[in-house]
Parts: structure tokens; sequence; C-alpha cells
């Protein structure tokens, strides 16, 4: 259950609870599989989201100047502090 509860909350930004954990304790274990596998395309699908972004940044702090991918990564951290 731990397992579930942490995709869960990584896929949701949430832990379950209520309905989707009674949901899920009465699923066969070849549903909780499919429900784990689903999580985990919804994760990846977040992650490769994230990683697009990071790179559309970077691309536009070098077009505003950034010598190179050290300087644009540090500007975005400096962004993202203030």
């Amino acid at each position: 259950m731990d397992n579930f509860s942490d995709m869960y909350k990584d896929a949701y930004g949430f832990r379950p609870r209520g309905g989707d954990l009674v949901f899920y304790r009465d699923m066969s274990e070849t549903d909780q599989q499919k429900w784990k596998a689903d999580l985990q395309d919804q994760i990846n699908a977040d992650l490769q989201s994230e990683r697009e972004a990071h790179d559309e940044a970077v691309i536009a702090c070098m077009k505003a100047g950034a010598a190179d991918v050290t300087t644009a990564e540090r500007w975005l951290r400096q962004a993202e502090r203030n």
C-alpha cells in the first residue's frame, strides 16, 4: 500500500484518501498493478514535461545572453529564489 500511496502522491500531489483507498484495496492484484502502471505513466509524462520546460527556459536564457548552459541554469536558479 505504501508504494501505491507514494506513486499516487507523485502523480496527483497528495496522498490517496477515502474512496480511492477503499477502491484500491478492493481491486484484484492484476487491477492494482494496472493502476500502478497508469500512475507510473502519468509520473513519467509529468517528468518529461518538466524536462522540456527546463530545456526551453535554458534556451530562452541563452538567447537573452547567457554565455553557456551553466550560466543559463544559474540564472534560472536565481530567478526561482526571487
